[in-house]
Protein backbone atom coordinates (compact mmCIF):
# COMPACT_ATOMS: atom_id res chain seq x y z
CA UNK A 1 0.00 0.00 0.00
CA UNK A 2 1.57 3.40 -1.41
CA UNK A 3 0.73 5.88 1.89
CA UNK A 4 2.01 9.31 3.90
CA UNK A 5 0.94 9.85 7.21
CA UNK A 6 2.62 13.39 7.48
CA UNK A 7 0.91 15.97 5.12
CA UNK A 8 0.02 19.90 5.50
CA UNK A 9 -2.56 21.38 3.07
CA UNK A 10 -3.59 25.31 2.68
CA UNK A 11 -5.73 25.25 5.80
CA UNK A 12 -2.03 25.36 7.44
CA UNK A 13 1.26 26.08 5.94
CA UNK A 14 0.65 23.86 2.75
CA UNK A 15 -0.09 25.34 -0.66
CA UNK A 16 -1.94 22.16 -1.93
CA UNK A 17 -6.12 22.61 -0.95
CA UNK A 18 -7.23 19.72 1.26
CA UNK A 19 -8.99 18.35 -1.71
CA UNK A 20 -5.86 19.17 -4.09
CA UNK A 21 -3.59 17.14 -1.98
CA UNK A 22 -6.22 13.92 -2.16
CA UNK A 23 -6.52 14.35 -5.72
CA UNK A 24 -2.81 14.57 -6.29
CA UNK A 25 -2.04 11.72 -3.98
CA UNK A 26 -4.71 9.08 -5.84
CA UNK A 27 -3.22 10.29 -9.24
CA UNK A 28 0.59 8.90 -7.68
CA UNK A 29 -0.94 6.14 -6.77
CA UNK A 30 -1.42 6.60 -2.74
CA UNK A 31 -4.07 4.47 -1.19
CA UNK A 32 -3.48 6.39 2.19
CA UNK A 33 -3.03 9.59 3.79
CA UNK A 34 -3.02 11.36 6.86
CA UNK A 35 -3.61 15.07 6.87
CA UNK A 36 -1.78 16.51 9.43
CA UNK A 37 -1.93 20.33 9.82
CA UNK A 38 -0.71 22.32 12.12
CA UNK A 39 -2.38 23.49 14.96
CA UNK A 40 -6.18 23.19 13.16
CA UNK A 41 -8.47 20.31 11.79
CA UNK A 42 -10.03 22.63 9.65
CA UNK A 43 -8.98 20.85 6.18
CA UNK A 44 -9.95 17.69 7.04
CA UNK A 45 -13.75 17.70 5.91
CA UNK A 46 -12.55 18.28 2.56
CA UNK A 47 -9.85 15.98 2.32
CA UNK A 48 -11.64 13.12 3.66
CA UNK A 49 -14.89 13.86 1.37
CA UNK A 50 -12.56 13.83 -1.50
CA UNK A 51 -11.28 10.32 -0.34
CA UNK A 52 -14.39 9.06 -0.14
CA UNK A 53 -15.09 10.19 -4.18
CA UNK A 54 -11.38 8.89 -5.25
CA UNK A 55 -10.79 5.52 -2.88
CA UNK A 56 -7.84 6.89 -0.70
CA UNK A 57 -8.78 6.61 2.85
CA UNK A 58 -8.11 9.59 5.03
CA UNK A 59 -6.81 9.66 8.27
CA UNK A 60 -7.74 12.07 10.74
CA UNK A 61 -4.70 13.33 11.86
CA UNK A 62 -2.99 16.90 13.30
CA UNK A 63 0.60 18.37 14.21
CA UNK A 64 0.82 20.01 17.40
CA UNK A 65 3.34 22.54 18.14
CA UNK A 66 4.76 21.92 21.86
CA UNK A 67 7.48 22.08 24.18
CA UNK A 68 7.81 25.63 25.88
CA UNK A 69 10.72 27.31 24.54
CA UNK A 70 11.46 24.37 22.03
CA UNK A 71 10.26 23.67 19.20
CA UNK A 72 8.37 20.28 19.47
CA UNK A 73 5.75 18.68 16.82
CA UNK A 74 3.42 15.90 17.85
CA UNK A 75 1.42 14.15 15.90
CA UNK A 76 -2.09 12.71 16.48
CA UNK A 77 -4.08 10.31 14.76
CA UNK A 78 -7.49 8.94 14.48
CA UNK A 79 -8.60 12.38 16.24
CA UNK A 80 -12.49 11.24 16.27
CA UNK A 81 -13.64 14.15 18.63
CA UNK A 82 -12.88 17.12 17.83
CA UNK A 83 -14.69 19.24 19.91
CA UNK A 84 -12.73 18.43 22.83
CA UNK A 85 -9.75 20.42 21.08
CA UNK A 86 -11.75 23.05 19.68
CA UNK A 87 -10.79 25.79 22.11
CA UNK A 88 -7.19 25.03 22.62
CA UNK A 89 -6.82 24.75 19.13
CA UNK A 90 -8.71 28.38 18.55
CA UNK A 91 -5.76 29.34 21.72
CA UNK A 92 -3.21 28.12 19.53
CA UNK A 93 -4.26 29.94 16.60
CA UNK A 94 -4.46 33.43 18.37
CA UNK A 95 -0.82 32.96 20.05
CA UNK A 96 0.23 32.44 16.25
CA UNK A 97 -1.55 35.74 15.05
CA UNK A 98 0.21 37.56 18.52
CA UNK A 99 3.39 36.30 17.51
CA UNK A 100 2.80 37.25 13.82
CA UNK A 101 2.06 40.57 15.28
CA UNK A 102 5.35 40.50 16.84
CA UNK A 103 7.39 39.37 13.93
CA UNK A 104 6.28 42.21 11.27
CA UNK A 105 7.12 45.01 14.15
CA UNK A 106 10.65 43.54 14.16
CA UNK A 107 11.18 43.18 10.31
CA UNK A 108 9.69 46.78 10.01
CA UNK A 109 12.58 47.60 12.33
CA UNK A 110 14.65 45.87 10.02
CA UNK A 111 13.56 47.77 6.81
CA UNK A 112 11.70 44.97 5.76
CA UNK A 113 8.23 46.89 4.49
CA UNK A 114 5.52 43.80 4.97
CA UNK A 115 1.92 44.49 6.43
CA UNK A 116 0.12 42.14 8.56
CA UNK A 117 -3.17 42.09 6.23
CA UNK A 118 -0.35 40.92 3.67
CA UNK A 119 0.98 37.48 5.65
CA UNK A 120 -3.06 36.85 6.69
CA UNK A 121 -4.45 36.79 2.81
CA UNK A 122 -2.01 33.94 2.06
CA UNK A 123 -2.76 32.06 5.22
CA UNK A 124 -5.87 29.33 5.23
CA UNK A 125 -7.39 29.16 9.52
CA UNK A 126 -3.96 28.97 10.77
CA UNK A 127 -1.07 31.54 9.93
CA UNK A 128 2.98 30.80 10.37
CA UNK A 129 6.14 31.89 8.95
CA UNK A 130 5.58 30.08 5.45
CA UNK A 131 3.11 32.44 5.09
CA UNK A 132 5.36 35.65 6.20
CA UNK A 133 8.45 34.10 4.30
CA UNK A 134 6.16 34.06 0.96
CA UNK A 135 4.70 37.26 1.28
CA UNK A 136 9.03 38.41 1.60
CA UNK A 137 9.77 36.56 -1.42
CA UNK A 138 7.03 37.99 -3.46
CA UNK A 139 8.09 41.93 -1.97
CA UNK A 140 11.89 40.96 -3.45
CA UNK A 141 13.35 40.63 0.58
CA UNK A 142 14.73 37.42 0.13
CA UNK A 143 15.42 34.96 -3.13
CA UNK A 144 13.04 32.13 -2.13
CA UNK A 145 11.60 30.64 1.23
CA UNK A 146 14.53 28.69 2.61
CA UNK A 147 16.64 32.39 2.45
CA UNK A 148 13.87 34.37 4.46
CA UNK A 149 14.16 31.57 7.14
CA UNK A 150 17.99 31.94 7.32
CA UNK A 151 18.30 35.63 7.20
CA UNK A 152 15.34 36.33 9.35
CA UNK A 153 12.99 33.74 10.56
CA UNK A 154 14.27 31.20 12.41
CA UNK A 155 15.62 30.79 15.86
CA UNK A 156 18.42 33.10 16.36
CA UNK A 157 17.80 35.30 13.37
CA UNK A 158 16.73 38.53 13.50
CA UNK A 159 13.47 38.70 12.76
CA UNK A 160 12.09 35.34 14.53
CA UNK A 161 9.80 35.69 18.10
CA UNK A 162 8.88 32.93 19.68
CA UNK A 163 5.30 31.73 20.62
CA UNK A 164 3.60 30.24 23.96
CA UNK A 165 3.70 26.37 23.37
CA UNK A 166 1.53 23.50 25.74
CA UNK A 167 4.16 20.72 26.85
CA UNK A 168 4.32 18.08 25.40
CA UNK A 169 2.50 16.14 28.17
CA UNK A 170 -0.01 18.62 27.23
CA UNK A 171 -0.15 17.76 23.51
CA UNK A 172 -0.28 14.19 24.23
CA UNK A 173 -3.21 14.24 26.58
CA UNK A 174 -5.15 16.70 24.32
CA UNK A 175 -4.85 14.27 21.37
CA UNK A 176 -5.93 11.42 23.65
CA UNK A 177 -8.93 13.31 25.11
CA UNK A 178 -10.25 13.38 21.46
CA UNK A 179 -9.67 9.83 20.61
CA UNK A 180 -6.04 9.96 19.18
CA UNK A 181 -2.92 8.58 19.11
CA UNK A 182 -0.14 10.77 19.93
CA UNK A 183 3.60 10.30 17.92
CA UNK A 184 6.61 12.61 18.09
CA UNK A 185 7.45 14.20 14.50
CA UNK A 186 10.52 13.99 13.16
CA UNK A 187 12.81 13.84 16.60
CA UNK A 188 15.85 13.77 13.87
CA UNK A 189 15.35 17.79 12.96
CA UNK A 190 15.89 18.54 17.08
CA UNK A 191 19.50 18.50 16.63
CA UNK A 192 19.95 17.11 20.10
CA UNK A 193 22.13 14.69 21.58
CA UNK A 194 20.78 11.16 21.60
CA UNK A 195 20.81 11.37 25.39
CA UNK A 196 18.60 14.28 25.62
CA UNK A 197 16.55 12.76 22.69
CA UNK A 198 15.82 9.92 24.35
CA UNK A 199 15.34 11.31 27.97
CA UNK A 200 12.56 13.18 26.37
CA UNK A 201 10.97 10.14 24.64
CA UNK A 202 11.43 7.99 27.97
CA UNK A 203 9.33 11.10 29.61
CA UNK A 204 6.60 11.12 26.51
CA UNK A 205 6.19 7.54 27.00
CA UNK A 206 5.10 8.15 30.82
CA UNK A 207 2.77 10.75 29.59
CA UNK A 208 1.07 8.52 26.97
CA UNK A 209 2.80 8.51 23.66
CA UNK A 210 2.04 6.35 21.01
CA UNK A 211 4.67 6.07 18.41
CA UNK A 212 7.77 7.81 17.13
CA UNK A 213 7.94 9.11 13.89
CA UNK A 214 11.41 7.19 12.67
CA UNK A 215 10.80 7.50 9.09
CA UNK A 216 11.31 11.42 7.47
CA UNK A 217 13.29 12.97 4.77
CA UNK A 218 15.78 14.70 7.56
CA UNK A 219 16.74 11.54 9.10
CA UNK A 220 19.90 9.61 7.84
CA UNK A 221 20.00 5.74 7.37
CA UNK A 222 21.72 6.17 10.91
CA UNK A 223 18.94 8.00 12.36
CA UNK A 224 16.02 6.02 11.39
CA UNK A 225 18.28 2.73 13.25
CA UNK A 226 18.84 4.40 16.19
CA UNK A 227 14.81 6.23 16.19
CA UNK A 228 13.99 2.22 15.51
CA UNK A 229 15.67 1.00 17.96
CA UNK A 230 14.69 3.85 20.70
CA UNK A 231 10.92 3.19 19.37
CA UNK A 232 11.29 -0.52 20.55
CA UNK A 233 12.67 0.43 24.03
CA UNK A 234 9.83 1.80 25.25
CA UNK A 235 7.33 -0.03 23.62
CA UNK A 236 6.50 2.72 20.95
CA UNK A 237 4.67 2.32 17.35
CA UNK A 238 6.82 3.47 14.62
CA UNK A 239 5.45 5.53 12.05
CA UNK A 240 7.02 7.68 9.15
CA UNK A 241 5.83 10.34 6.74
CA UNK A 242 7.02 13.00 4.42
CA UNK A 243 6.14 16.13 5.86
CA UNK A 244 4.79 17.36 2.45
CA UNK A 245 4.03 20.88 2.35
CA UNK A 246 3.50 21.12 -1.87
CA UNK A 247 5.54 24.04 -3.04
CA UNK A 248 5.94 25.33 0.31
CA UNK A 249 8.96 23.01 0.57
CA UNK A 250 11.10 20.80 -1.85
CA UNK A 251 9.78 17.21 -0.77
CA UNK A 252 7.91 14.95 -2.43
CA UNK A 253 4.36 13.28 -1.49
CA UNK A 254 5.96 9.70 0.37
CA UNK A 255 9.67 10.83 0.01
CA UNK A 256 11.82 8.99 2.71
CA UNK A 257 9.11 6.25 3.14
CA UNK A 258 10.53 3.61 0.99
CA UNK A 259 13.59 2.51 3.49
CA UNK A 260 11.30 1.88 6.30
CA UNK A 261 11.00 -2.15 5.59
CA UNK A 262 8.25 -2.73 8.19
CA UNK A 263 5.55 -0.13 6.52
CA UNK A 264 3.15 -2.37 6.06
CA UNK A 265 3.07 -4.02 9.61
CA UNK A 266 3.24 -0.39 10.71
CA UNK A 267 0.49 0.47 8.74
CA UNK A 268 -1.82 -1.67 9.58
CA UNK A 269 -1.56 -1.86 13.52
CA UNK A 270 -1.76 2.02 13.21
CA UNK A 271 -5.05 1.86 11.25
CA UNK A 272 -6.13 -1.12 14.17
CA UNK A 273 -5.27 1.23 17.20
CA UNK A 274 -7.04 4.15 15.84
CA UNK A 275 -9.99 2.03 14.89
CA UNK A 276 -10.19 2.64 11.33
CA UNK A 277 -11.01 -0.26 8.35
CA UNK A 278 -9.79 0.31 4.82
CA UNK A 279 -12.30 0.64 2.35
Amino acid sequence: MKFDLHTHTAASDGTDAPAALIRFASSQGFELIAVTDHDTAAGLPEAINAGRELGVTVIEGIEISSGGDADIHVLGYGIKQLEKLNKTLADMRAQREKRMEAMIIKLRGLGVDIALADVMSKAGSVVGRAHLARVMVERGHAGDIKEAFARYLSPGRPGYVAREKLSVGEAIRHIRAAGGVAVLAHPGQDKESDLILEARVKSAAREGLYGLEVYHPSHSPGQCATYERLARKYSLAVTGGSDYHGQNKHIALGEGLDRWAGAQKGISRLLADIGMIRP
